[in-house]
């Protein structure tokens, strides 16, 4: 039962650990932009490890059903905004259900990171809502506005070096 599989890929390792109760996919050093299908039946929680050049306009974490970059259906958008237009050091979250994007949202929640600095953000899937961490401290909380049972995609796109994804 504690078997490990490991599958190696042009531009990353993806390693594989099957346990009776859980799957952990993890990815390392993937290349932007980072588009990957998940099966949503089972991930409960996404991390991602990477950080921010120096000069980058934004990040973004995108769960979406399919792997275009203008899907008609993505249930969390994660933007961390440094400098793009109007926004100066916020947050921003959204969804799109039916090719129609929601109201941004961008609660009072502090902006975690800095450029060049390391930064890990963990994802949690709960039945109504994505609870969001950075380097361990929650950041927000994003109600669902579409079933997370939809979405077979991760992509993170944008100004950002990533250094693993884990699917867990």
């Amino acid at each position: 039962m504690g078997t490990h599989r490991q599958r190696l890929y042009h531009s990353s390792t993806v390693l594989t650990h099957p346990t009776p109760t859980t799957m952990v996919k993890v990815i390392e050093s993937p290349e932007v932009p980072f588009v990957h299908f998940m099966d949503t039946d089972w991930i409960q929680r996404i991390y991602i490890k990477g950080k921010a050049p120096a000069g980058g306009s934004r990040f973004t974490v995108y769960l979406q059903r399919g792997s275009e970059s203008e899907p008609d259906e993505v249930a969390f958008v994660f933007d961390a905004r440094f400098n793009f237009g109007e926004c100066h050091k916020k947050i921003v979250t959204n969804h799109k259900r039916e090719g129609n994007w929601g109201s941004e949202e961008d609660g009072d929640c502090p902006f975690p990171f800095e450029e060049e600095q390391d930064f890990k953000i963990k994802i949690v899937v709960e039945d109504d809502s994505f609870k969001v961490y950075v380097n361990g401290e929650k950041l927000l909380e994003y109600e669902q506005k579409l079933s997370m049972k939809t979405i077979n995609c991760i992509r993170i796109e944008n100004d950002v070096v990533l250094d693993q994804v884990k699917l867990k």
